[in-house]
């Protein structure tokens, strides 16, 4: 099964090609907002021939908000399956997963099981991914057993095992990712945490921005983004969101020590058992930092960012993919 790229910040409607179709085992992930003004959106398995073998459509025009599911054939809709009281909510952020099984595919919103649906249409004829309705998307992933036996075998002639094993996965991720042009983005999905990536030296003098899409486990305490210089050992920049605390704290870290901390901040955009996307990108004067494309923090420049060579994300936390 051919390696599929995360696809970051869709256009909706969103219509897009399944690399290498479904087979059991194979997931998709989609990460995004729900509109505060919602009535429903839905997101499609098409096959070639039009049908819909899935149809995944989160309802908040019925009353109290449903979720149903169906396929469709020759243009005609099947029996409704119905789950009460998803958990979404405009405006709320959330993660949609859809995983094909053998008999079966298994929808789960934000960690939570909500439904079986079984096959109507046969799994191996489904080509499409659609998204359509009152939804905003920050990522769609894909992660199939072959890709991941693809990388696990790879790894085993090499002989590399523990810590080295995630590192090589993650490298080798980026390694399928990264094109020949020295400005194209790396991307790397669904990496092991912790997580650690060479940055690549960009044409321009300006770095390229950090995008990181991932979700806060429900029972987390905290977890860190660290610019680092691997040269000189300093921590440039040090995002760290401490879940229980409800701060969000930023730090600098020079020949061991540690700097005046910042936590001054409106609201606190991580939660326990929620999606987020951040971006950061380096500017003259410093960092300026983003959740769920909500500006929320500027931070001076305390280092030159020119020593920047590293990026590392550790901690309670789960990622979906990483962009640089």
């Amino acid at each position: 099964m051919a390696f599929q790229a995360p696809i970051l910040n869709p256009s909706i409607p969103f219509s897009g090609y399944i690399s290498g179709g479904l087979c059991p085992g194979k997931m998709i992930v989609l990460q995004g907002q729900v509109l505060h003004r919602v009535k429903r959106f839905a997101v499609n398995l098409r096959t070639a021939g039009g049908d819909v073998a899935l149809h995944v459509n989160p309802r908040f025009d019925e009353g109290a908000p449903v979720l149903v599911c169906n396929a469709q054939q020759a243009g005609a809709w099947g029996a409704e399956q119905r789950r009460a009281a998803p958990p979404l909510a405009p405006g709320a952020y959330f993660e949609l997963i859809v995983s094909a099984q053998e008999l079966c595919y298994q929808v789960s919103v934000n960690g939570q099981h909500q439904l079986q649906f079984l096959h109507r249409l046969p799994l191996q004829t489904v080509q499409t991914l659609e998204v359509t309705g009152d939804v905003n998307l920050t990522c769609i992933s894909f992660t199939g057993p072959a890709q991941s036996a693809q990388l696990v075998q790879s790894a085993q002639s090499a002989q590399l095992l523990g810590a080295n094993f995630r590192r090589f996965i993650s490298q080798t991720q980026a390694q399928l990712l990264q094109g020949a042009a020295p400005d194209t983005p790396v991307v790397v999905s669904n990496p092991s945490v912790p997580f650690h990536a060479a940055l690549p030296k960009t044409p321009s003098a300006q770095p390229r921005p950090i995008t990181i899409v991932g979700s806060v486990p429900p029972r987390a305490n905290r977890f860190h983004v660290n610019l680092r210089s691997t040269v000189s050992g300093n921590v440039v920049l040090h995002v760290n969101p401490r879940v229980r605390e409800a701060a969000l704290v930023r730090n600098t870290q020079r020949h061991g020590q540690w700097g005046t901390e910042e936590r001054h901040a409106a609201a606190m955009p991580f939660a326990a058992g929620q999606p987020f996307q951040m971006e950061i990108r380096t500017l003259s004067h410093g960092y300026r930092v983003a959740v769920n494309r909500q500006h929320v923090f500027d931070y001076a420049h305390r280092l030159p960012p020119g020593e920047v060579d590293q990026l590392e994300i550790a901690g309670d936390v789960t990622l979906a993919c990483v962009q640089y």
